[in-house]
């Protein structure tokens, strides 16, 4: 019995040291990569993961991976692995992504625009500190990052800065070139600023979008706060929440490509379980500034804030509908049974998507494409022709069904609708009269979020309040239409009384 424990014990131990050498084992194959002449590679027994490089005619410098010695979480919740080959002349000679999860890179950007991103690397000293888009900024070495990937380009360029900064520490590796200098002198030069989080840099270049969305939020916040005084002035009211939405789909969505995806709460929850980082979550500033409110509006009013006011491409299918209506396109609605049946469709592919996430972020990326964001705001339609005509159809079906991809088929409303339940406020007014005989605000509704007998369903309302400008109507809510027609009867007759008397 002890002999079989302890040989269950040596076997465990064995199969421990052997996942933990395959985990930051390199092969020579991989080397090659980025070091083509390699003929030898040797590990180096130090508390800094690397391995010597040689050629025929002698040592040609070191190799490591960014998971070895500075793993930070990218956009999908887990870390870019690249592999890095610096020479002894302590210039990189190479770089070579070895693993990702990452969606964009999968499905979106080509794999021209990512080599031309890491050759960018090629040449830059261990002293440079390298960040995406600094080109000018003193202290830094700017490099181009690559549309749509904002977030991987940086991260990646960040875990890259740090090991090399590591491995140059670590082994002797001569900086920049001046000749070679004793291992200990290397390790007395100064750390400071190669810790600096990749996101500083970026909030300090998008203070303008930041201001900008900051103000329109605290509009915002000030049109829910008193919306009733704004429902009673229907022309203020309809001219200040077009404005807004053209705001949102052209400064939110194609200037800043701020449009929050199902992605990024998948990665987030992915993130917790993986080792959660705050730099992750602020590499992106207007898309975190979004996040936050979305975070706090849905506590406090439900998800129908975001998803009425804030989102790109549901402000873009409004704006459609508005000026279809305009234009007298009638449009056309399902009906009530199939509505209701359809709206499942959403919930099925968010239950689909976390299932793929589980396995893989890069196959529930692919299933992800069914959100037009991508295509729309950060490709900005540069892309192949299939998702440029799903987009296309989406926003145009919006001008005969209005909002039909958010009704029946957004993944991102499915999953925040969840915390609906737990808001505070319900200031969505309603009266005895609703439903019962009146379908007024029920037949307006964009969303058919208004059941047939009066309630509101706050899961699928998307708070754009065109029911309490109605309910303040005295020309359109037809129980105050009733009221208003008593009253100015009364003034007839009181007048016609006293036209009579005199």
């Amino acid at each position: 019995m002890h002999a079989n424990r302890n040989l269950i014990l040596l076997w465990a131990t064995l199969l421990m040291l052997v996942a933990g050498a395959r985990a930051g084992e390199l092969s020579l194959s991989e080397v090659q990569r980025v070091f083509p002449g390699a003929r030898s590679i040797t590990p180096l027994n130090d508390k800094t993961p690397a391995y010597a490089v040689r050629s025929e005619h002698g040592q040609l410098g070191y190799a490591f991976t960014t998971g070895d010695l500075a793993p930070i979480s990218a956009y999908s919740g887990k870390p870019i692995n690249t592999l890095v080959g610096l020479g002894e002349d302590g210039l990189i000679v190479g770089i070579a992504i070895l693993h990702h999860e990452e969606p964009i890179l999968v499905i979106g950007i080509s794999d021209d625009d990512i080599s031309a991103f890491v050759d960018q690397f090629i040449g830059k000293k261990t002293t440079d500190k390298i960040r995406v888009g600094a080109q000018g900024r003193a202290g830094y070495v700017g490099i181009d990052g690559v549309s749509g990937a904002t977030i991987t380009t940086m991260i990646l360029t960040t875990s890259v800065n740090k090991a090399v900064h590591r491995v140059a520490k670590a082994y002797g590796i001569p900086r920049s070139n001046t000749p070679a200098m004793p291992g200990m002198e290397i390790a007395a030069t100064s750390d400071a600023g190669w810790d600096e989080p990749a996101w500083k840099l970026l909030w300090e270049d998008r203070i303008f979008e930041l201001t900008v969305v900051a103000m329109a939020l605290v509009l915002l916040l000030a049109v829910l706060f008193f919306q009733d005084w704004l429902a009673k002035r229907t022309v203020l009211f309809h001219r200040m929440r077009v404005v807004y939405l053209l705001f949102t789909v052209f400064f939110i969505g194609f200037y800043c490509s701020a449009q929050l995806s199902v992605i990024n709460l998948l990665a987030f929850f992915h993130s917790l379980s993986g080792g959660f980082s705050w730099d992750t979550l602020l590499i992106e500033p207007v898309v975190f500034l979004l996040w936050a409110f979305v975070a706090i509006s849905i506590l406090l009013w439900g998800r129908g804030v975001y998803c009425g006011w804030l989102c790109p491409f549901g402000a873009a299918q409004d704006l459609i509908s508005k000026l279809a209506t305009r234009l007298g396109i009638e449009g056309y609605r399902l009906p009530q049974m199939v509505h209701e049946r359809l709206w499942a469709i959403k919930y099925f592919i968010l239950i689909a998507l976390v299932g793929l996430s589980l396995d893989s972020m890069i196959s529930a990326a692919r299933l992800a494409e069914v959100e037009p964001f991508k295509t729309t705001f950060i490709l900005r339609f540069a892309r192949e022709p299939v998702f440029v005509i799903y987009a296309v159809a989406l926003l145009a079906v919006s001008a005969f069904n209005s909002k039909f991809y958010c009704k029946y088929l957004c993944p991102l409303g499915a999953a925040i609708s969840f915390a609906t339940r737990f808001r505070i406020f319900d200031w969505l007014r309603r009266r005895s009269e609703c439903a019962h005989p009146c379908q007024s605000c029920g037949h307006q509704c964009q969303i058919a979020a208004i059941k047939p007998t009066g309630e509101i369903i706050d899961n699928e309302c998307h708070y754009c309040l065109e029911c309490q400008v109605s309910y303040w109507d005295e020309h359109r809510c037809p129980p105050l239409v009733e009221k208003r027609k008593k009253r100015e009867a009364r003034v007839k007759r009181a007048q016609e009384t006293i036209a009579s008397d005199s």
